[in-house]
């Protein structure tokens, strides 16, 4: 370095760089700059951001970059930017995340013990024996979320009609172990000529007679609980009515949870559902005369390892951790058995 900074006093017009690249000397690119201080230090972006953050995520209250940067300039008195607030929060770990709705009740201590209760209840039998049942729907004009484009392309995507009216297809559903039963799909022909909007009380009760109780007599082992929401076309007593006039589900007990738990503990609720639902984007245009057929053969082609990923996923297989998605663990103190 002595002789490069001799070199350079001879040699004004040349930079210190230049010099080290004739010379092959390694780290000669690494010259100290000079630059501004930064606005906060470590302290104080712990302070104004990190805590502030947290504190916001365990009180489940939205945060954003500008709260955060008008926080900072009535704090420091100073004109701070927030892309520099941006920056900060690079060093510490802190993204932008899609927000998760949930009400006080659903987030509560005493819904985590409720579906902990559950799960217990659940794992301590085999996945043989229960049903679990749901509803769902798809649209005519669904394709998938995102296509590539190539530059100066748009996105379209031609679809039978792109109106948030399109023609809506109800579906029944229900899985024990790793299979699935024959669905349902109710098309909008088929709920005109029944006088009704969705499904109802009947229409589940057609499932349960033609399809799941006959589907169910073949099984290996006679189901013991058969689970689903508290929607209020699942009639207790009208179920049972209907199971009872089958052997194998006579002594089926039912097993209801609440809609809000219902994303935690079904498998078929916004999992194996969402799944269906992506595979049948994928195929070409939707009509009326294709949509009932395809998304019935994709139900049928839902893989064995994905219906277990999916009990896995929701806690209900034994040796899973009851509280494995509590929304605040260190606030609820649960012991886990």
């Amino acid at each position: 370095q002595r002789v490069i900074e001799y070199y350079l006093q001879n040699q004004p017009n040349v930079s210190f760089r230049s010099v080290a690249k004739f010379f092959h000397i390694h780290g000669g690119h690494a010259t100290k700059r000079s630059g501004r201080s930064p606005i906060l230090n470590q302290e104080q972006i712990d302070q104004f951001i990190t805590r502030v953050v947290r504190s916001h995520n365990r009180m489940s209250f939205s945060i954003n970059y500008s709260k955060i940067t008008n926080l900072i300039r009535q704090k420091k008195k100073s004109n701070i930017s927030i892309r520099t607030v941006q920056r900060y929060r690079k060093k510490n770990g802190i993204k932008p995340k899609k927000t998760i709705k949930r009400t006080a009740k659903e987030i509560s201590d005493a819904s985590c013990e409720s579906i902990a209760k559950l799960r217990r209840k659940r794992q301590r039998i085999s996945n043989k024996k229960i049903i679990f049942l749901d509803e769902t729907h798809i649209k005519i004009n669904e394709v998938p979320r995102t296509t590539l484009v190539a530059t100066g392309e748009k996105p379209y995507v031609i679809v039978t009609d792109s109106s948030s009216y399109a023609a809506r297809y109800d579906m029944i559903a229900a899985v024990v172990d790793d299979q699935v039963f024959p669905s349902i799909i109710y098309s909008p022909a088929d709920r005109k000529t029944k006088n009704v909007k969705g499904i109802n009380n009947n229409m589940l009760i057609d499932f349960i007679e033609k399809i799941l109780c006959p589907s169910s007599s073949t099984l290996d082992h006679c189901p013991i609980y058969f689970v689903l929401d508290k929607l209020h076309i699942h009639n207790i007593s009208k179920i049972k009515e209907a199971l009872d006039n089958f052997e194998c589900t006579k002594s089926v007990e039912i097993l209801f949870i609440s809609t809000q738990a219902a994303k935690r503990i079904n498998p078929l609720d916004d999992a194996l559902f969402h799944e269906w639902k992506e595979r049948g984007r994928q195929h070409s245009l939707f009509t009326e005369e294709t949509l009932a057929t395809t998304m019935t053969n994709e139900w049928f082609n839902t893989r064995k390892d994905n219906i277990k990923h999916y009990y896995d996923h929701c806690g209900i297989t034994y040796g899973q951790d009851v509280y494995k998605d509590c929304p605040f663990p260190l606030n609820h103190h649960h012991h886990s058995s």
